[in-house]
């Protein structure tokens, strides 16, 4: 009976050295997957201040992008891509809706992911649409 129990325990330790691997993969691609999760969530909230700083000032497209750069904590600044569309009336004298969009390039930290994405990277794009009031 001694015997059996003492075969089992290489036994177990062969078992977990085989799927500790496995494990730290999934683990990390999870950590990756919180990682875009949270930088879609910095770039939709940078369009969305972006936006509304254009609905208080349309014609100041310097600061719609200074507005949304300032809300993009955590992100690098190199990767981010600010976009802005401004919607005038028909009669092309006044601005009516504003536009701000956000586009960010997500480099992976597990090499597995990154080999299934087109150039390692994903594109994160958010925009925000306001009218403007007044």
């Amino acid at each position: 009976m001694m015997k059996m129990h003492r075969a089992g325990r290489g036994q177990t330790l062969v078992e977990y050295a085989l799927m500790l691997p496995l494990m730290i993969l999934i683990v990390v691609m999870l950590v990756d997957a919180g990682r875009a999760v949270y930088y879609f969530s910095v770039i939709h909230n940078a369009a969305r201040e972006g936006a509304r700083w254009g609905i208080i000032t349309p014609e100041d497209t310097t600061g719609i992008e200074a507005a949304a750069r300032a809300n993009a904590v955590g992100l690098d600044p190199a990767a981010l891509i600010i976009g802005i569309n401004q919607t005038w009336n028909a009669a092309g004298t006044k601005i009516v809706r504003i536009s701000v969009t956000a586009t960010y390039s997500f480099t992976p930290v597990t090499p597995l992911v990154s080999n299934f994405l087109s150039g390692g990277m994903l594109t994160l794009q958010s925009q925000s649409t306001m009218n403007v009031e007044g």
